[in-house]
């Protein structure tokens, strides 16, 4: 009977808490309660991967369970710990470019994924939301706003830069303005541009692409405007985007 009295006026504490205490107090009565959503980060820069965890810490409602430098180390982890969110570099010691995107959003599926980058972000955000990132943020805008992006991916949005937002939904008003459907037949490519279409969906470079097909980057690069040529798209962006979403 005595547990029974304990329990049930530490539960009437806690509820005029709750209504009479500041939301500050709120938040952090909360937290108590409900679990927090864990979060893993992925970053070979100490400094980088150290200013994230500490500010992403500040938050009541999530905290950083676990960091790491490499992407062998980091799919080791997400394994392990299942995390609600990785947060993860594009390029790292072992892992570069959309090579990495594809490997943590498989490993991390079906949770979410926070892209951070120094690659251009009207080049790379929209491949790596195709790829199934939830986020692509650029991180000389990390320690302003990647918070907001974890918040906003947690409420089961999408995080982009207001610009490249922007970029989308013009584009997407200009499509629907002409009333023409989005451009992209495969079939009137030749069996060369097909192979160099797919190398481009799996994130390989001009460079890279040249190496596998033992060609020249001229080549390689005839090769990229013929496709975008023949799909009828007017940006490289484009091309990528209908490249990923064929691999």
């Amino acid at each position: 009977m005595h547990k029974i009295m304990v329990g049930l006026a530490e539960r009437i504490t806690t509820t005029f808490e709750l209504i009479f205490l500041s939301p500050q107090s709120v938040v952090a009565a909360l937290g108590h309660i409900l679990p927090m959503k864990t979060i893993l980060l992925i970053d070979d820069h100490d400094i980088v991967r150290f200013g994230l965890l500490t500010l992403i810490n500040t938050s009541s409602s999530h905290r950083v369970v676990d960091c790491q430098k490499s992407l062998a180390a980091g799919l080791l982890a997400i394994r392990r710990l299942a995390p609600d969110l990785v947060v993860c570099d594009m390029s790292i010691e072992d892992s570069k470019g959309l090579a990495t995107v594809r490997a943590v959003v498989q490993a991390q599926s079906p949770r979410s994924v926070l892209m951070l980058s120094m690659h251009d972000e009207m080049m790379y955000a929209e491949q790596s939301l195709a790829l199934g990132a939830r986020g692509y943020l650029m991180k000389e805008r990390a320690h302003e706003s990647v918070l907001q992006a974890i918040d906003t991916i947690f409420s089961g949005n999408t995080w982009v830069s207001p610009q490249v937002s922007a970029f989308l939904l013009n584009r997407g008003l200009r499509r629907n303005n002409t009333g023409s459907a989005a451009p992209g037949q495969a079939s009137s490519l030749s069996q060369r541009e097909l192979v160099v279409l797919e190398k481009m969906g799996m994130g390989r470079t001009t460079k890279e692409i040249a190496l596998d097909l033992a060609l020249s980057p001229r080549t390689v690069d005839i090769h990229r405007a013929n496709i975008k040529k023949k799909l009828g798209f007017k940006t490289g962006i484009e091309v990528m985007a209908f490249a990923i979403a064929r691999t």
